[in-house]
């Protein structure tokens, strides 16, 4: 490993990267971090992607398959096999000592598998592979965590405890799970990934060729997603607040305190949970390298900059941890922070008695749904503000990465997934009343090199995408 760079694990990609496209920032990752004389490369065949191993054996150079498949634990696996190559490469003199060497170790061709390992063996190993692992924040994962005791839940406990205990692992009984959800849907998909998770897990390499042939894609998509405009959302906050202030049938300042999460929302596009993981709401905020920025609530805080930090008050854990975040106004609604009253914002008190990692993580978007069903009009779905977010801030012109920065996510999700609830007015405001939007910066890049990276120029892409002239010359360097 080199000593200038941190050991690749399976949670050091980059945090907001989703799916296929985290799987590859972390395969060029690995590939960094290979041995002088070894590399890896990746080799699609009709049943997967696998990764092998590239280095030289006596006059040339062979790519010699390792047994490792293109997933999150194979490159791992694979990573972990450069550095026995590159030791074995050193400590053979005779090519037909190393390749049986290869054999035995890398392939494990003459090692006696366990075929005998039953259902509940198998989840162990899986589970315990689980917490010994990191999370996406590269932290390593806590048992006594209550958000990532429901992640392990979510993502593989709900389906391995449909599966028989005390039976030895077979296709049969797997296949009997998988095919119990609905396929084509996402509960489909997922189940299909743990399964094949567990088939990996315990190097059972026949059941694992046998899950890739089953099609897991997602074909059935939810159709009753809202959408909301801005001018929608204003008089919803309106309508909310216009009861007499006498009415005891009404708790003005709960319905105050529900309508600032909301409004955060639509101004920073933070997922419900986040807002209650805002660090600099009535106080500001010291950052590791001395930075002061100020509280929401301070009159001349020109800037704005929202901190969330890694946990909730109810002490779960943010997606995506700590990030800066800055407002995102359209131009048709630049006084959208007076408006909403942002700087003068409480939340609403929540406590919680259960023991249930579901519940305790579920709470916030839960409460938030209630409220909004209680006031009964007609918009229930709170995500959809994180949207209106993403296209106001594209509205007002700010490229795609500092907008999927600030939302925590990839700009591939921002390209995709969050395109999806816009609306015809804001659609209409997108044509006609944007703020010309900047190219994406990597294109900006190829342009800078076409026309010469001169300091003014330099200095000059810097400025226009709000990055430092250091971080300009990296991308450069690339």
């Amino acid at each position: 490993m080199s000593e200038k760079s941190n050991s690749v694990t399976v949670s050091t990609s980059a945090d907001y990267l989703i799916g296929y496209e985290r799987i590859l920032d972390y395969f060029k990752q690995a590939q960094k971090e290979c041995p002088k004389g070894v590399g890896l490369k990746k080799d699609s065949k009709a049943k997967g992607s696998y990764i092998t191993l590239q280095f030289k054996l006596g006059d040339k150079r062979v790519n010699k398959t390792c047994g490792c498949y293109l997933t999150m634990q194979g490159i791992t696996d694979a990573l972990r096999k450069t550095h026995l190559v590159a030791s074995a490469l050193q400590s053979f003199s005779s090519e037909s000592q190393f390749l049986s060497w290869y054999d035995d170790v890398i392939l494990e061709k003459n090692v006696v598998k366990n075929n005998l390992m039953t259902f509940g063996e198998a989840v162990a190993k899986v589970e315990q592979e689980y917490w010994d692992g990191r999370t996406k924040r590269r932290q390593q994962r806590d048992r006594s965590s209550i958000s990532q005791q429901y992640s392990w839940r979510c993502v593989y406990g709900d389906y391995f405890k449909l599966l028989p205990e005390d039976r030895i692992v077979n296709l049969s009984d797997i296949l009997s799970v998988v095919n119990s959800k609905k396929q084509g849907t996402k509960c489909f998909k997922n189940c299909l990934c743990a399964m094949r998770k567990l088939a990996e897990t315990i190097g059972n390499t026949e059941l694992l060729v046998r899950l890739k042939e089953v099609d897991g894609t997602q074909t059935e998509f939810r159709e009753d997603l809202q959408t909301l405009s801005v001018n929608e959302f204003l008089k919803l906050h309106d309508d909310v607040l216009s009861i007499p202030d006498d009415d005891r049938r009404y708790n003005l300042e709960s319905r105050q305190r529900w309508l600032w999460v909301f409004s955060m929302q639509v101004v920073y596009g933070f997922r419900v949970h986040e807002v209650f993981a805002v660090q600099n709401i009535d106080k500001p905020f010291k950052t590791k390298d001395g930075v002061i920025l100020p509280a929401l609530t301070e009159p001349n805080n020109k800037k704005m900059i929202a901190v969330v930090g890694d946990k909730t008050l109810l002490d779960t854990t943010t997606k995506t941890g700590y990030r800066l975040c800055v407002p995102m106004l359209p131009p048709t609604h630049d006084d959208l922070i007076e408006c909403l009253k942002i700087r003068s914002g409480k939340l609403p008190e929540i406590h919680s008695n259960s023991n249930n990692p579901k519940v305790i993580v579920g709470i916030y978007n839960d409460r938030a749904r209630r409220a909004l069903k209680r006031w009964n009009k007609g918009f229930t779905q709170s995500h959809a503000l994180r949207h209106l977010a993403n296209l106001n801030g594209q509205m007002a012109g700010m490229p795609q990465e500092m907008r999927a920065k600030s939302l925590g996510h990839s700009t591939q999700m921002n390209e995709g997934t969050y395109k999806k609830r816009a609306n015809t007015q804001t659609t209409i405001d997108l044509l006609t009343q944007s703020t010309t939007e900047a190219i994406p910066l990597g294109s900006a890049i190829g342009v800078l090199k076409q026309l010469g990276s001169d300091v003014k120029n330099i200095k000059l892409l810097a400025a226009i995408y709000g990055i430092t002239s250091d971080e300009v010359m990296e991308l450069l360097a690339e």
